[in-house]
């Protein structure tokens, strides 16, 4: 079996989820080994490790054969990296003092000096970039590598400098091959082979680094109980300093059909992450929230000056030439002007992107027990004031055996309208799963407060308060009078008029006290 098969076969690994976007996260050891049967299996297989690294995860896809940099279209979080983007950033400073995105120009300089190769078009490279970030544990010595970690065939679609890509399933057969082609590294192969003996362990051993240390420990690991055999297996591999120097973040293991990861424990551990993003958060929390502020006014009268078109990659270079020359007019007790100027690049080009004719949406999110002309007039408004609306479908415990007739309702009223599903209000969760930018959340007058201590000063996001009318019924009044259907016609919008049988069967029991 190929790897590509057990990645999508196994019941912890690589997956695709729905989207056909590939998810890769890798189980835990600690939460997959728990029973002796799946010990057992995972010390008395061959098994492959390979160093994990702790960096950024970019997503590359090769789309012509020119021979420079046009051949690829690199992202980072699904936003696409453009060519001169960050030239405002002199490559010294971003090498020795950027925590941010500045450090993307290292790669697509590297990109953009690489020759023709022999991956072929339709490629989804998934590279691992070592960058500096407050949010990364892991202190390597040797900074900015790229590691090819796999591939796939993949399509794609661009909307608005967002690119989303639809593979087949991560690949690996052909990793070293094009890793070379691309100049950069593929993941340390550690040890090949099976680890539950002593004997058998030392002949799969491939680094001398790990040959050393297995020397020093041999004879004091417990090769007689599986249990504590798996954890001094563990603190042999995590003792390992990294191929790019400091601490390793761990390893992947990769056996039949399973892929499981042994990572350091500052790796989960939040206190350690906290004391690490300190470094460049002021103690004041006060102070930080006016920083933010003093970036976002900078970025918005930026902006301001730069005219809006369809070419993402002009404005954004004009974005850069004006951060070249405007001086910093504010501090951070501790950043440089670099790294403010970073901060304040990076709300600019989400500005952008947000002002970008067609890209201004809407969020409107709710239950909808019984869609009232209320909510139907608030779509429509929706409708009416932005390029697109997405309705975010809120179904709890109390209303999950009504999810699919609440979509239904949604539908009819509204055919072409784009549904997400959530199990709370929680906005930032709505966001995360929105394929479309949002720029305002509608809300009812009740709302209006509760959202925005919700939302808080995020970039470009506003509340639109659409105030209730004395004539607006709720879904509530409409279920409790579901027996009259003369009510219910009075209250809702005539494209739902047909599911009323539907939604009397499905409500009834409200008014019998059930």
């Amino acid at each position: 079996m190929s790897l590509r098969e057990h990645l999508l076969k196994s019941e912890v690994g690589v997956y695709l989820t729905e989207a056909d976007m590939l998810d890769i996260s890798i189980a835990s050891a600690d939460k997959f080994l728990t029973s002796k049967a799946k010990i057992d299996e995972f010390l008395t297989s061959k098994v492959s490790i390979e160093e994990k690294l702790d960096g950024v995860k970019l997503t590359i896809i090769k789309v012509q054969e020119d021979g420079n940099l046009g051949d690829y279209i690199i992202a980072y979080k699904e936003n696409i990296l453009y060519a001169e983007e960050f030239d405002y950033q002199p490559m010294t400073k971003i090498k020795k003092e950027s925590i941010s995105n500045s450090q993307f120009k290292l790669v697509l300089d590297h990109f953009s000096s690489l020759p023709k190769n022999t991956i072929p078009i339709g490629t989804e490279l998934f590279i691992e970039f070592l960058m500096s970030k407050p949010t990364l544990s892991s202190n390597y010595k040797s900074k900015h590598k790229m590691v090819l970690i796999g591939y796939s065939k993949s399509k794609y679609d661009i909307n608005f400098g967002k690119l989303r890509t639809y593979n087949t399933g991560m690949l690996i057969d052909n990793r070293a091959k094009y890793a070379k082609e691309l100049k950069i590294d593929v993941p340390s192969l550690l040890f090949k082979g099976v680890l539950g003996a002593s004997t058998l362990f030392e002949s799969g051993i491939l680094s001398d680094k790990l040959k050393s240390e297995f020397n020093l420990r041999k004879n004091t690991m417990h090769w007689n109980n599986q249990e504590l055999l798996v954890q001094d297996i563990k603190s042999l591999f995590l003792f390992l300093e990294s191929k790019y120097g400091g601490t390793a973040e761990g390893i992947v293991a990769s056996y039949n059909d399973k892929i499981i990861k042994f990572q350091q424990s500052f790796q989960t551990d939040q206190l350690h992450r906290a004391k690490i993003k300190s470094a460049f958060t002021d103690n004041d929390a006060e102070v930080e929230t006016n920083y933010w502020k003093n970036v976002q006014g900078a970025a918005f009268g930026i902006v301001n000056t730069i005219k809006v078109t369809s070419k993402i990659e002009d404005m954004l270079k004009e974005l850069a030439l004006i951060m070249k020359k405007i001086p910093v007019t504010f501090t951070h007790s501790k950043k440089t002007e670099a790294q403010i100027k970073d901060d304040i690049q990076g709300n600019a080009k989400t500005l952008i992107l947000k002002k970008m004719k067609g890209n201004n949406n809407c969020l409107y999110f709710g239950k909808f027990r019984v869609l009232t002309k209320a909510h139907y007039d608030i779509i429509k408004k929706g409708q009416r004031l932005f390029d697109d609306i997405v309705v975010g479908l809120i179904t709890s415990k109390d209303t999950a055996d009504t999810k699919d007739l609440r979509k239904e309702m949604l539908l009819a009223a509204f055919p072409n309208l784009i549904i997400i599903e959530n199990n709370t209000g929680n906005i930032s969760n709505l966001l995360n799963k929105t394929p479309k930018n949002i720029n305002a959340i509608l809300a009812g007058s009740d709302r209006v407060r509760d959202y925005q201590n919700q939302i808080g000063s995020q970039l470009g996001l506003h509340i639109k308060e659409i105030p209730r009318t004395s004539d607006d019924i709720s879904a509530t009044k409409v279920i409790q009078n579901i027996e009259d259907e003369s009510y219910f016609q009075k209250n809702t919008p005539k494209e739902i008029w047909r599911l009323y049988d539907k939604i009397k069967k499905e409500y009834k029991g409200v008014v019998n006290g059930v």
